[in-house]
């Protein structure tokens, strides 16, 4: 077995090698390492906390309000501020639809269960990978968990992603995802880069048949006012276009294993309302890439390259 890919009875030693550096290392590397791991537990336990105080449940209010909507014969997007407003395709709100029949807190311990375990699982998946992965779950999983008692998807739509592409099926996938937070959809530049033209247009397609239905129903033209929730572009969005395009470009100028990073940086800097949450995303293909560098002798280069 890789060293990086560690048992659950191995977690215990492999914190300890995120905590403090590997063995022999030096002194200066170890209290990074110690300054790092008890600042992401210290930020990681307030979050929880807060989120375990409140636990409010408004993303979740506002999915059931949308599925109220359109099982009423209405569209799903409504005149309302941003911060509230439903701006994914309509499927999802036809997911949610049985649930407008049961009572909100039968809804609300299931879905927040749900999150919970997609939330878990993510953590756990990302701690295997090694002591860097451990770091990245002590960074990432609080931000899930506190996004979860708000009742966001982020969770369940970052679960798969963290296997993409290598993942069966990954193209459709993207595509779903795509059809909730949009900009995930330039992702699909690594497909560019691989020459995989069939998973990228499998992709692209799946994400636009899935909004179509939303752009006959007043998806991008439903009049909520506009809250761009501190992204770049907020402060110029000449600053945001250029950061947008500079990552997309770097898909391709980086080196192979770094694409994925380098599309997934695109896809957040897209978002037009940025909030903390959504860097999980960078966690994108951080499993697969780890399992490709396994299957690799040493010194092979990725793709070609």
């Amino acid at each position: 077995m890789h060293p990086s890919a560690v048992t659950l009875s191995g977690l215990g030693s492999t914190f300890r090698e995120a905590a403090f550096g590997p063995p022999r290392a030096a002194p200066w590397v170890t209290v990074a390492r110690i300054f790092i791991t008890a600042l992401l537990i210290g930020v990681g336990v307030d979050q929880v906390v807060s989120a375990i105080r409140e636990w409010p449940l408004h993303d979740m209010d506002t999915y059931l309000a949308a599925a109220m909507r359109l099982r009423s014969g209405q569209s799903p997007y409504v005149h309302e501020v941003a911060y509230n407003a439903f701006w994914y395709a309509p499927w999802f709100a036809a997911v949610w639809i049985p649930f407008t029949f049961l009572p909100r807190v039968v809804v609300a311990v299931m879905w927040s269960a749900l999150l919970l375990v997609a939330t878990g699982l993510v953590s756990l998946r990302l701690a295997r990978l090694g002591p860097s992965g451990l770091l990245l779950a002590l960074l990432l999983g609080p931000s899930l968990f506190a996004v979860s008692a708000g009742g966001n998807v982020q969770s369940l739509i970052l679960l798969p992603l963290l296997d993409w592409p290598a993942r069966r099926g990954s193209a459709v996938w993207l595509g779903i995802v795509a059809s909730l937070k949009v900009t995930p959809l330039l992702l699909v530049l690594v497909y560019i880069r691989r020459r995989q033209w069939h998973a990228a247009l499998v992709a692209v397609g799946a994400a636009v048949l899935l909004l179509l239905p939303g752009v006959a129903m007043g998806l991008f033209w439903s009049g909520s006012s506009t809250d761009w929730g501190g992204s770049l572009a907020s402060v110029s969005p000449v600053l945001y276009g250029l950061a947008v395009l500079g990552a997309a470009m770097a898909s391709f100028a980086v080196r192979q294993r770094f694409a994925v990073t380098a599309a997934a940086v695109a896809s957040v800097f897209a978002l037009p309302r940025l909030f903390v949450y959504d860097s999980t995303l960078l966690a994108a293909g951080t499993a697969s890439s780890q399992s490709r560098r396994r299957e690799l002798p040493a010194r092979e280069p990725l793709n070609g390259e």
